[in-house]
C-alpha cells in the first residue's frame, strides 16, 4: 500500500538478476523467425522498467504461439531457483503491498532449499503477455489471496490498477472510521471506510476488494482508537523517560510498541494493517508523520 522502495535496484542489481535467467536457453527455444522481436530484445524485455514498450507484442502472437513463449520462458522453473527469488527477497517486503492484510515471507530452509510464503503477482498476466513473465518490473511480491483469489477479475482490471513499484496507494487513499459517539465504549459500533478520488486507486480497491476486507476489521480499528485515548502524548513521554530510554529505545519505538505497529509511512510494508493504524491516528491528529 506504500510505493515499494527500489533504491537497491540499480544496473548491477538488474545485471545480476539477468544472470539468474538462462537467456540463451530461452533464445534457443524461440528459434523461429516469428519470435525475432523477442529474441533481439530479450535482455531489455527482462530488465526494462518501461513494460508498456513491449506490451503490444501481445497482439503479435496466436494463443498457441503464446503457449510456446510461456513454456520457453519457464516462469514456474525460475520460481524454484534461489538465485532468481533472492532478488525479490532483497526488496524487504513483509506485508503484501496490494492489501497490507497478509504477511509475505522469503526464507531459507536447510542449506540448499529456498522457500517462500510470498507469491509473485504478474502485473501484466503471463497468459496474455508470456514474453513479460520474467520481467523484473512485471513481478511484484504479494500474498496468495491477492495473487490468486481475484484472478477472475484480471481481464477487467488489466493494466488499470496501481503498480506498487511506481505508484503510491498510501497517498491516494485513506482509511477512516465513523462512529456515533466518542469515546468508543465496548457497546458502540464503528465502521471502517476506505475512500479515494483517484481512478486507478479505486480500480485497485475494486480488484482486491479492499473496502469489503477492511470492513471486517472494525475490532482492530476500535482497539487502535481506544489505545489512542489511554496513551496520550504525556503518558508515552513518561513511559519513554522512566523505562525505555535507558534500554536504548527511541520515543518512536515506544509508540510503535503501544500500537503494535509501525507509525511511519515508510514502514508500511513491514507489518500488516500499518496503513489502517496510521490513517486512524492521523484522522484524529494523533500522529503527524
Amino acid at each position: 500500500m506504500k510505493q515499494i522502495d527500489l533504491s537497491i535496484v540499480n544496473k548491477a542489481f538488474l545485471d545480476n538478476y539477468l544472470k539468474s535467467i538462462d537467456v540463451n536457453k530461452i533464445k534457443s527455444a524461440l528459434y523461429d523467425i516469428k519470435y525475432k522481436n523477442i529474441i533481439d530484445n530479450l535482455e531489455d524485455i527482462i530488465t526494462t522498467n518501461d513494460l508498456a514498450k513491449y506490451s503490444n507484442l501481445r497482439d503479435a502472437y496466436s494463443s498457441s504461439e503464446k503457449k510456446e513463449i510461456e513454456e520457453a520462458f519457464d516462469y514456474a522453473g525460475h520460481r524454484k531457483k534461489p538465485d532468481f527469488m533472492e532478488h525479490f527477497k532483497k526488496l524487504n517486503i513483509k506485508s503484501c503491498p496490494f492489501c497490507n492484510n497478509n504477511y509475505i515471507y522469503f526464507y531459507e530452509e536447510g542449506a540448499k532449499k529456498f522457500n517462500t510464503l510470498a507469491t509473485l503477482e504478474h502485473y501484466y498476466p503471463k497468459s496474455k503477455y508470456p514474453h513479460l513473465s520474467l520481467s523484473f518490473y512485471n513481478l511484484i511480491p504479494s500474498c496468495n489471496t491477492c495473487n490468486s483469489k481475484f484472478k477472475g477479475s484480471t481481464a477487467k482490471h488489466e493494466g488499470k490498477i496501481l503498480h506498487p513499484y511506481f505508484e503510491d496507494f498510501n497517498d491516494k487513499a485513506k482509511f477512516s472510521i465513523s462512529v456515533d459517539s466518542l469515546p468508543v465504549n465496548k457497546t458502540i459500533e464503528l465502521e471502517v471506510n476506505l475512500k479515494s478520488n483517484d481512478e486507478r486507486c479505486n480500480t485497485s480497491i475494486e480488484r482486491f476488494q479492499l473496502d469489503k476486507i477492511y470492513k471486517q476489521h472494525n475490532d482492530i480499528a476500535k482497539e487502535i482508537w481506544n489505545k489512542a485515548q489511554v496513551y496520550n502524548e504525556s503518558q508515552i513521554e513518561e513511559l519513554y523517560n522512566s523505562f525505555y530510554e535507558k534500554l536504548g529505545y527511541s520515543k518512536e519505538d515506544v509508540e510503535n510498541m503501544i500500537f503494535c505497529n509501525y507509525l511511519h509511512k515508510d514502514d508500511i510494508h513491514k507489518r500488516n494493517h500499518s496503513k489502517l493504524t496510521q490513517d486512524i491516528l492521523k484522522q484524529f491528529d494523533l500522529i503527524k508523520r
